[in-house]
């Protein structure tokens, strides 16, 4: 790749998106300052990189570290659109069916100028943390799974679908890194429990009846139940069996026996600390020994070490990333509870420089003798409610985070101790909202900025994007499915709130009263909780942040194309509210594809040409495309008006190949619609056969 110096880089930044918009043909014309070489050039670091990727097995979710490096070169202010880095996703299971796309995420970054933090160091780079969940594999935990995970970033340009080599796309500000994960495995041994499977089928068919309610009317069923729950019991090794198993595999004592030694240092009681001396000397194992070298641990990375910590920007979370190393010394095989990796975080407040402790939480980890050369790589996520620390876009805030790694043993203060180390980076928070501080408040609608979407036609904006993956839409998107409804809620704990839906064509309206289920994170067990909100009289409660991370207030289907009004009032005031119109649209792409064959599919010969008609009827439609492997093939009409519908019907016509028996012709329609608050780019396809003589 050429070499440019720093203001050449800034420039070429500015005009990467015309090289993308442009052809090779034409490129000539558009007068670049930059050589056409550099564009062409790939994987250039020098204001992006990828520092870790994880996979986190409580949130199943994959993790990738976006390091920013500069103060410019983003595309504008925190008070602009920016730009957008892109993490595409790839994981491969090692069963010979090679990587599988599971998608990508985005992140929306700007230029951030650099200050001095509290030890006048620059606050560069900055480390931002992508999420994307995903369905994994599941295994039995008597084999476990070990995928190789890839992450491919692209600055400003989506990574090219199922380009996993990297040969489709354009990646020039790119980076690419690899590691191994350990997806949770089943603990639950189902052909032990043979009636559980009918006990599932049973509550998939009545979801309002609980497994344990299921005892009520089927006598049998508290006995499996019983047995399921034995076999998900909390499964440890004892001290003498890991005594046992791990002298002759070279674990030292102090590392399996680390608990208890951690015990005796700081019991009191002198019975206590005899039967711990007494239980390694029963085992030929050295106390004082082991207590000597228990002292002399200090921030000990030879099983497990932490490489990166940062922040998620959308969805508001601390993450660490960290590395198991070994086989062996962590207390238990997969169908143990194992052993935990603690990680604890610290903010450091720039008004005072004091260091607030933001929580600690933790993953299970065991023994795993197929460990890969390079690791197991982990991500700990920990929700945390950023708001009180938040500025307006005209002061981007920038802050110093400290993460301590501790191995079976929650961390003690600010510094490591035992197994374990200490990472320190710098977060940017988004900015602050404009609130009154009592009133309700709307985030998002259908999974889109209440900013972004217009409030007379209810569609999307220019440059609109899905909030919480930052995925694009297009302008003028409606919304289908599920309709997601966010907003300020923590703040506001213990109020009451309703939902009016009402219908801006027949003015008629109604409260929503469905139940509503949240998600929540419990730092005491680490894992993700799921509340349920009943309301009352139509009446919703606030909840607290560990209740509802993502601040949900309602969800909904309405299963209709109208142009609804949200509204969300106080239970104490109907003239203290907010809302918000959006245009449904629920409706998929209407088709029609006809072969002019006189009802004979053998009717075209082959080198012949065939010819026919179609149709798409589509209120939001965002493109469509025939496709065929019969030949070369022409459209000889169709088009779309203003409102993306097409207008009457058009004509096509391909030339049959003279080696051909038969083939396809297919037509696809894809709409704008915004699905479940979630993603777009549905489609309607219709496929016809054609044969040729």
């Amino acid at each position: 790749m050429e070499t440019l110096n720093e203001k050449q880089l800034l420039t070429a930044r500015k005009e990467f998106n015309k090289f993308l918009a442009v052809d090779g043909k034409n490129l000539g014309k558009l007068n670049l300052k930059t050589p056409i070489s550099f564009f062409k050039g790939k994987m250039n670091t020098e204001f992006e990189s990828l520092a870790c990727i994880g996979y986190n097995p409580e949130f199943k979710e994959l993790t990738a570290t976006v390091r920013i490096k500069k103060a410019t070169g983003y595309s504008g202010s925190l008070c602009t659109n920016g730009s957008n880095e892109y993490v595409r996703f790839y994981v491969d299971y090692q069963d010979g069916n090679g990587w599988n796309d599971e998608g990508y995420v985005a992140l929306n970054v700007h230029n951030i100028p650099t200050k001095k933090d509290c030890n006048e160091k620059n606050q560069k780079p900055i480390d931002y943390v992508v999420r994307l969940s995903i369905n994994p594999k599941t295994p039995l935990c008597t084999q476990p799974n070990l995928p190789k995970v890839k992450a491919v970033l692209s600055w400003n340009s989506i990574p090219a679908e199922d380009d996993p080599n990297l040969t489709l796309g354009t990646y020039l500000w790119s980076d690419v890194k690899e590691e191994n994960i350990q997806i949770k495995p089943i603990k639950l041994q189902l052909p032990e429990i043979p009636n559980l499977v009918n006990l599932l089928e049973i509550a998939v068919l009545n979801p309002n009846i609980s497994f344990n309610n299921l005892s009520d009317n089927y006598p049998e069923s508290a006995t499996i139940l019983k047995k399921a729950k034995e076999q998900l019991k909390n499964s440890k090794i004892d001290f003498s069996e890991l005594a046992g198993t791990y002298q002759n595999e070279k674990v030292e004592s102090h590392r399996f026996g680390f608990k208890l030694l951690k015990e005796a240092e700081f019991s009191n009681n002198l019975e206590v600390i005899k039967n711990i001396n007494s239980l390694f000397e029963i085992n030929k194992i050295p106390f004082a020994d082991s207590f000597a070298k228990l002292e002399q641990l200090k921030c000990n990375t030879d099983y497990e070490e932490l490489h990166c910590v940062g922040a998620d920007y959308h969805r508001e979370a601390l993450i660490g990333t960290f590395k198991i190393k070994r086989p062996l010394g962590y207390n238990g095989d997969s169908c143990t509870d194992g052993s935990k990796e603690y990680v604890s975080f610290w903010i450091q407040e720039e008004e005072n420089c004091n260091w607030v402790h933001a929580g600690t939480t933790f993953v299970n980890v065991q023994d795993i003798k197929e460990i890969p050369d390079n690791g197991l790589s982990y991500s700990v996520i920990l929700p945390y409610d950023f708001s009180n620390l938040k500025e307006p876009c005209s002061n981007p805030q920038v802050l110093k985070v400290r993460a301590i790694l501790s191995w079976n043993q929650p961390p003690e203060g600010m510094d490591c101790s035992g197994w374990g180390n200490v990472v320190e980076s710098y977060i940017q928070l988004s900015p602050s909202i404009i609130w009154d501080k009592k009133s309700p408040k709307l985030i998002t609608l259908g999974g889109v900025s209440r900013d972004q979407i217009d409030n007379s036609t209810g569609l999307t904006t220019s440059g609109a994007t899905i909030e919480f993956n930052q995925k694009p839409t297009l302008m003028g998107s409606p919304f289908g499915g599920t309709i997601v409804v966010q907003g300020i809620s923590a703040p506001l704990e213990g109020q009451k709130y309703k939902v009016k839906i009402t219908n801006e064509k027949t003015k008629e309206s109604y409260y929503l009263n469905n139940e509503l289920t949240l998600l929540g994170y419990d730092p005491v067990t680490g894992k993700v909780t799921h509340k349920k909100e009943t309301p009352v009289n139509n009446a919703y409660e606030y909840r607290k942040y560990e209740d509802n991370i993502n601040s949900i207030l309602a969800r909904f289907t309405p299963g209709t194309n109208d142009l609804l009004k949200v509204t969300i009032e106080h239970l104490t005031s109907t003239e203290d509210k907010d809302y918000q119109v959006i245009q449904l649209d629920n409706t998929v792409p209407q088709l029609t594809l006809d072969i002019n064959d006189n009802g004979n599919c053998s009717h075209y010969p082959k080198g012949g040409t065939i010819i026919g008609n179609f149709t798409v009827a589509e209120d939001y439609l965002h493109k469509y495309a025939i496709t065929t492997d019969l030949g070369d093939y022409e459209k000889t009409g169709g088009t779309l008006d203003q409102s993306g519908t097409v207008s009457g019907y058009g004509e096509f016509k391909i030339k049959a190949d003279d080696d051909k028996n038969c083939g396809s012709i297919s037509l696809t329609a894809i709409e704008k619609t915004i699905w479940n608050s979630a993603w777009t780019g549905r489609s309607s396809k219709i496929r016809k056969t054609v044969c040729l003589s």
